[in-house]
């Protein structure tokens, strides 16, 4: 897995106030977390990340000038090295799925344990996604109408044995150096593997591969 920074630093992104300092308070009995920047909507994420950029938003969907769904397109555009977890009431398998899609790295309802959005956080900074049963359920559901079966083929056979052992590695949450030793191959091959696979199977995420390998059967 990929090794935590020193201090991570995170923007908390809600339109309610109180919401933002009941978060900013938990967070704060983590000496290894600490939150750089608040913000009401991602009109006003996007002016501050100018000055200060934390490597994970923590971020609701539902705020006014700019939502959680816009901000998530633009974040993956502009700053796409940023990891994003959606916090929201939302729990429509639909809905985490579509936000799964775009390129949120994970997903919790707002009403979680603290202990389980510091897991996600961790989870994220480290493997590039956070998964639980529920996220895992609506993956499988939604990819179940995602690809009509002669394209989902095509770009499966389309993938060298190489390719699919990276792939598999990658859903076991395997780090391009872990992927290198195991295959004695450099990591630097493992990435151009990897850049081989985003073009084949039109993908630009980590998520987007495990979303594939899942849908083209490739893992159980």
């Amino acid at each position: 897995m990929k090794k935590l920074p020193p201090l991570i630093k995170i923007a908390v992104v809600d339109d309610h106030q109180l919401f933002r300092v009941g978060v900013v308070a938990l967070l704060s009995d983590y000496n290894d977390m600490e939150v750089v920047l608040e913000a009401s909507n991602g009109k006003d994420l996007l002016t501050q990340l100018k000055k200060t950029t934390p490597h994970l938003v923590l971020l609701d969907i539902e705020m006014p000038e700019m939502n959680g769904i816009e901000t998530t397109l633009a974040l993956k555009k502009e700053y796409p090295d940023i990891k994003i977890i959606i916090l929201t009431m939302h729990n429509e398998e639909e809905f985490i799925f579509d936000l799964m899609n775009k390129g949120a790295n994970g997903f919790l309802p707002k009403d979680k344990s603290v202990e389980t959005v510091v897991d996600a956080i961790y989870s994220v900074m480290q493997k590039g996604y956070y998964y639980n049963d529920q996220i895992t359920q609506a993956i499988i559901k939604g990819n179940s109408g995602h690809l009509k079966a002669p394209e989902l083929f095509n770009k499966a056979a389309s993938l060298t044995e190489r390719e699919i052992e990276i792939i598999k590695l990658i859903c076991e949450q395997k780090t391009n150096r872990e992927i290198g030793e195991l295959l004695f191959i450099s990591a630097r091959t493992v990435d151009n593997h990897k850049t081989n696979i985003f073009t084949k199977i039109g993908s630009k995420t980590t998520i987007g591969i495990v979303m594939f390998a899942m849908q083209a059967k490739l893992i159980s």
